[in-house]
């Protein structure tokens, strides 16, 4: 079996591993596509430590090789692979895939039942690259108890923020987004969402206009290449309002002062990973609850691997941004 693995920070190796043999709990699955994920590019160039040597790689669909014959995943589906797998012998009870456990830039994975989902034929391989940003927009929802009618304040107008406006959108909800890359909030436009703001100092005002003036219901800070000071989100929302902040790992650190959200009685929530909701972003996905139109998707062979994650490194180190794409590697049978 061949695996892609960092050996230390900015070192990755293409090396032969010993084949897989499937105990009777897993099903054995061919990785066919990888994403390249910021979390990824964090890990390799060395800003986001952890323990070395590993596989990197966070997200990940394939095909199933093998499985038991009277089991509900059968042999030569087509199946997402849960980058969050549940592990009681952990300090926090679950492992991520790349960070805390070998990820998936590699010929071949073992995993549960319960850690693969088959993808419906109406779900494209690229589509499936979006699970974790509709899982985590559903979590957002349903931690936040938004409901009809509310102003909901998104900062990060990424990917995870476009998908996550729609989200909203989808639960009737109104979603203001605010971002300072006018490429990002002209893509929210052509997404279909409407309010669409500069995070700058007018911002409150735009609030107070787009509400009537009673600030937002709720907000939500996503730490995907979002800059901009997330404590002032407390004076943009109404009293008792949710905040929520959003990573994909919760080694990420974010200085948040929380002196306005005391004094608003403003309940704050931090989500990291929205495993439980896979499966409601996947029949979302099904339903073409989410308009993708306007994300570009990159198809590049696995032995391009070192030299984008070397590129993008240089990039995330320099603290410029990275390009606002879908990065996915093919792993040919």
């Amino acid at each position: 079996m061949k695996v892609w693995q960092l050996l230390y920070p900015n070192n990755l190796q293409h090396v032969v591993a010993p084949d897989l043999k499937r105990p009777e709990d897993k099903v054995k699955v061919k990785v066919t596509k990888a994403l390249l994920s910021e979390s990824d590019i964090a890990i390799y160039s060395g800003i986001q430590k952890v323990p070395t040597p590993i596989i990197p790689g966070r997200f990940a669909i394939g095909q199933v090789t093998e499985s038991e014959q009277d089991s509900f995943i059968r042999k030569g589906e087509r199946v997402y692979l849960a980058g969050t797998t549940e592990d009681e012998e952990t300090p926090d009870g679950f492992r991520i895939a790349g960070e805390t456990s070998d990820g998936f830039y590699r010929d071949f994975v073992l995993a549960g039942v319960d850690d693969v989902y088959p993808l419906p034929s109406s779900v494209s391989d690229e589509a499936a690259f979006l699970i974790d940003a509709i899982a985590l927009a559903e979590h957002v929802v349903d931690e936040m108890n938004i409901s009809v009618g509310q102003h909901i304040l998104v900062t990060g107008g990424g990917l995870y923020g476009n998908i996550l406006c729609q989200i909203l959108i989808y639960h009737r909800a109104v979603p203001i987004l605010a971002d300072n890359n006018p490429e990002r909030l002209a893509r929210a436009k052509r997404s279909g969402i409407y309010y669409t703001f500069p995070n700058d100092d007018t911002l409150k005002a735009r609030v107070l206009e787009v509400t009537g003036g009673k600030l937002a219901d709720g907000a939500v800070y996503l730490a995907f290449a979002n800059r901009s000071e997330p404590s002032t989100l407390f004076s943009l929302v109404k009293r008792d309002a949710y905040v929520s902040f959003c990573s994909l790992t919760s080694n990420k650190p974010l200085q948040v002062n929380l002196q306005n959200a005391m004094k608003n009685n403003v309940t704050v929530k931090g989500i990291t990973e929205s495993r439980a909701f896979v499966s409601t972003a996947i029949n979302l996905l099904a339903n073409k609850a989410v308009n993708f139109s306007e994300f570009i998707f990159r198809s590049h062979r696995e032995e391009e691997l070192p030299t984008l994650l070397k590129q993008y490194a240089e990039l995330y180190t320099s603290n410029a941004y990275l390009p606002e794409q879908f990065d996915i590697m093919k792993f040919i049978f």
